[in-house]
C-alpha cells in the first residue's frame, strides 16, 4: 500500500526525491508497490480535475510507470470480467472499448519508457489495494448485477486515473512520460465522461 502523507510534507517529499534521485538510481529495483510505496504522496486534486480527494499521485516517473500499467491491467481484467458476465448494450460496447484504448495506452506507456533512462516497466504490474478490492467485488456478484457494479466502479477507478495523469502531466520528471500523460489525460477524461452514463 502507498504512504500516505500529509499535503504539508509534499515539498519536503519533492526535495527528498530530488536531492536522493542519483542515490536512488543506483539501488536495485524492488517491486512495483515498494517503488511507488516511496514516490507518492496522498494529496486532495484540485476540484477542477473532477477527482476524489486523497488519490495516490506519482511524484517520479518509476511511480507513474507502476501506477499507469497497474490502472491499464485493472481495466483491461475488469473489462473481460464484466463481458464474461453477459453484459449487453452500452456496459458490453464500453468494455469493449477499454480493452481496445487501455491496450493502446499500455503500448504507449511502453514506447515513451523506452525514451526515459531507469524507468522500467513490469510486464504484471502489481494492481493497489483498492484495484484488486474491485476487481474481487465485480467477480463476485452475481450475474444479473455486474453491470451495476462495473458502471459503479469505472466511475471511481477514471476519477483516480484522470488525477493522477493531470498530475504528473505538470510536474512529472520525465518529459516522455508527462507528454503520455497528458494524451492520456484526454482520452481517460472522455471515458469519465461515458462511465458517467452508464446505465
Amino acid at each position: 500500500m502507498a504512504v500516505r502523507a500529509p499535503l504539508f510534507l509534499l515539498p519536503a517529499l519533492l526535495l527528498g526525491a530530488c536531492s536522493n534521485r542519483d542515490d536512488d538510481a543506483s539501488a536495485p529495483s524492488t517491486t512495483a508497490a515498494d517503488d511507488s510505496a516511496a514516490a507518492t504522496a496522498s494529496i486532495a486534486p484540485p476540484d477542477a480535475s473532477g477527482a476524489v480527494a486523497g488519490t495516490e499521485l506519482p511524484l517520479t516517473g518509476q511511480a507513474f510507470a507502476d501506477a499507469m500499467a497497474a490502472s491499464d491491467r485493472f481495466e483491461l481484467e475488469s473489462a473481460k470480467t464484466v463481458q464474461s458476465a453477459g453484459a449487453t448494450g452500452a456496459v458490453r460496447d464500453f468494455a469493449q472499448m477499454m480493452i481496445k484504448d487501455h491496450q493502446a495506452s499500455s503500448n504507449d506507456l511502453r514506447k515513451a519508457i523506452g525514451q526515459v533512462d531507469k524507468v522500467k516497466l513490469d510486464d504484471t504490474p502489481d494492481m493497489t489495494a483498492d484495484q484488486q478490492a474491485m476487481l474481487a467485488e465485480l467477480k463476485a456478484a452475481p450475474k444479473a448485477q455486474a453491470a451495476d457494479v462495473y458502471a459503479r466502479q469505472q466511475v471511481a477507478a477514471h476519477e483516480k486515473a484522470l488525477a493522477m495523469l493531470q498530475t504528473y502531466s505538470q510536474s512529472g520528471d520525465a518529459k516522455p512520460l508527462m507528454d503520455l500523460a497528458g494524451k492520456t489525460a484526454q482520452v481517460v477524461s472522455q471515458h469519465l465522461e461515458h462511465a458517467r452514463r452508464l446505465p
